[in-house]
């Protein structure tokens, strides 16, 4: 006797958060090879249409949306035209992120409000916005990208880790008032190789280094990350709600 195999989130829409590169691009490609159909959302267009491409030529259904997570009209417009085009929301994938380095004294109050707007205040306005979408189809999940800054800190993080730790008050807060047909966590990634170490220009030597700090002895990848939101979106976590997920190869193990 054979069954026919179905994905993990069939017949499901979901939206990605900064899916033109990084997380977002193996988040919305895992998504979709699992029946999701995607909104692949980002500032970057000629990148975000790539990941629409590859996710097409592999079978997949998804669609773009130019949206700069920093202002709310954009945010509003990706979440309409995600239900427009596949008639439902059922994934939110809060994932863009955008930082500056600097200390309390070095760094600039533009950049600061630009990290948080990106960073938190994105999550709650897609929330405000895309529950209610949520809501007129049964329930949905949301999967916010937080990070192992939201636990400890890094020096000259300052706008950065503050948004993650927060972002960690938020999705708690969202699971308690939302539930049950809302249900919310966080993923939690280490040090992940995406091309913003080249952007970064991150030399052979220091990307070895953080390797080896690391038990698993490897920096992990974008699919590494995308495996676990999968998971955190599929039903496979139906009585998961309100929590964190570290996905960081062990690196939060080390005591020295």
């Amino acid at each position: 006797m054979t069954t026919e195999r179905r994905g993990r989130v069939e017949g499901k829409s979901a939206i990605v958060t900064g899916a033109a590169s990084g997380i977002g691009e193996e988040t919305a490609v895992r998504l979709a090879e699992e029946g999701a159909a995607v909104c692949v959302a980002d500032i970057d267009r000629d990148n975000g249409r790539r990941v629409v491409e590859r996710i097409k030529e592999a079978g997949g259904q998804a669609i773009f949306v130019a949206t700069d997570v920093t202002k709310t009209a954009p945010i509003r417009r990706m979440i309409e035209r995600t239900v427009t085009a596949f008639g439902r929301l059922d994934i939110l994938h809060n994932n863009a992120i955008w930082f500056r380095h600097g200390s309390a004294t070095e760094l600039d109050e533009k950049d600061w409000d630009k990290t948080l707007n990106a960073g938190l205040k994105a999550v709650f306005v897609a929330a405000k916005y895309g529950i209610p979408a949520m809501r007129a189809n049964g329930g949905g999940v949301i999967v916010n990208t937080a990070s192992v800054h939201s636990l400890v800190s890094f020096a000259t993080c300052t706008a950065y880790d503050s948004a993650k730790a927060g972002l960690l008050g938020l999705t708690r807060t969202l699971a308690l008032d939302y539930g049950p047909d809302i249900r919310v966590n966080a993923v939690l990634p280490g040090a992940i190789l995406t091309p913003l170490w080249d952007n970064l220009e991150v030399p052979e030597k220091e990307r070895k280094r953080y390797a080896q700090m690391v038990p698993a002895k490897r920096l992990g990848t974008g699919r590494d990350i995308a495996n676990a939101v999968l998971y955190l979106a599929s039903d496979e976590a139906s009585f998961v709600t309100g929590t964190s997920l570290v996905v960081d190869g062990g690196l939060l193990c080390r005591t020295e």
